[in-house]
Formats: structure tokens, sequence, C-alpha cells
């Protein structure tokens, strides 16, 4: 909630300071909102340290991802070659296979300008991750129920309001992509469920010999 605050009201700030014209044609609009209320010097330091707050919460997603990758094939979702680490626990192999499709995807979305291309991606990951939110919102009953959790701590019937209400405002969300990238990201979410099922096959056929 708090984050929502801060960025619906600076947000709001910005675009009573800054002309809505130069807002839509800049990469930067905290910078150039900066450079309006303190000068040019302070409106590039704003964007500097934007830069270097971008490259640490990336960096940290990296370490997370591989993490989640490592787990998820500890588990049988995805290939063993993500579940091996080092000596010291760091999961070197599947953070190179990471970097190998993120490379891919990068260069299958190259665009005139990296501001271009970064609001690809960025709109491409909102349909990527909206989807999975879609699946664990329709599954939250189900998952309220496997995990026996009592009425009393969850109590069932808001639970499904609250998830009717996620799902329409994803919905929401994936009509505001164009066409091109609402197709891409299913395609990419498509390919996540094949893996998935391939996977879930190979599995269950060996449980059956093992049996």
């Amino acid at each position: 909630l708090g984050v929502a605050i801060i960025y619906v009201a600076s947000t709001n700030v910005i675009a009573g300071i800054v002309p809505n014209a130069e807002i839509l044609a800049s990469s930067a609009p905290f910078g150039l909102a900066f450079s309006y209320m303190l000068g040019d010097t302070a409106g590039k330091a704003v964007m500097g340290l934007m830069v270097f707050s971008c490259a640490g919460s990336l960096l940290s997603w990296q370490f997370t991802l591989a993490r989640v990758f490592k787990t998820s094939a500890q588990r049988g979702l995805f290939p063993k070659i993500f579940a091996k680490v080092t000596s010291a626990d760091v999961p070197v192999k599947g953070m190179l296979c990471i970097l190998c499709m993120q490379s891919l995807l990068a260069l299958m979305t190259i665009s005139p300008t990296l501001a271009a291309q970064f609001e690809l991606l960025a709109n491409l990951a909102v349909v990527t991750n909206v989807i999975p939110y879609m699946l664990c919102a329709g599954a939250l009953t189900t998952i309220l129920t496997k995990e026996h959790v009592p009425n009393a701590i969850c109590n069932r019937n808001t639970s499904i309001f609250l998830a009717g209400v996620s799902i329409i405002y994803c919905v929401y969300a994936l009509t505001t992509t164009d066409a091109t990238t609402f197709l891409s990201g299913c395609f990419a979410a498509f390919l996540g469920w094949l893996v998935y099922v391939i996977r879930f096959t190979i599995m269950k056929q060996t449980i059956v010999e093992i049996k």
C-alpha cells in the first residue's frame, strides 16, 4: 500500500509539473521533473541514480530467479540442470542457462533505441506474468482446500471475491498491450506449459515403471 501511494502521488506530481507532451516523449520522466524543479544537473543526477537502482534490482532479480529455478527443478518442474549447484550452493549452470535465454530474447526483440526495446520487454513481461497470476487466482480455492486452511483463518467467500477481482484486473491489464506483445507473451506462456506437460508426463511414466 505504501509503494502504491508513493507511485500514484509521485506520478500525479510529475503530471502537474511537466507538460504532457514532454512526458510522453521522455524516456526518464522522473529525471525530467527534477530538471524542471532543480535544474539540468539535478535531473541528470536523478537519472544516474535510477540507472544504479535498476542495475542493483536486476542483479538481485537474477539471483532470485536462479534460486526459483533451482527449487522448481528439485521438485521436478524444470530440467535437472537448474538444480545443479557448486560447492558453495550456487546454481551457476542454471544462471548461465537463464542468461542465454534472456540474451536470445533480447536479440529477438531488438529495437532502434534502448528505450523502445525496454518498453517492448516490459510489456512482454506484463503478459508472461499476468497469465500465471490469473491461473493462481483461479486455483485459490483448490489451494486453500489442499492446504487445509480453515474458514476461520481465510474466509472462502471473501477469497473467491478477491480472486475474481484480481482476474478481472489481470484481463484489463492484458487489454492495454498491443497485439504483437500479447501474441508473443501467449506464445512464451504456451512454451512454458508445453515444457511442464512434457516433464510431468515423463515423471508420471517413470513412477509407473518404478512401481
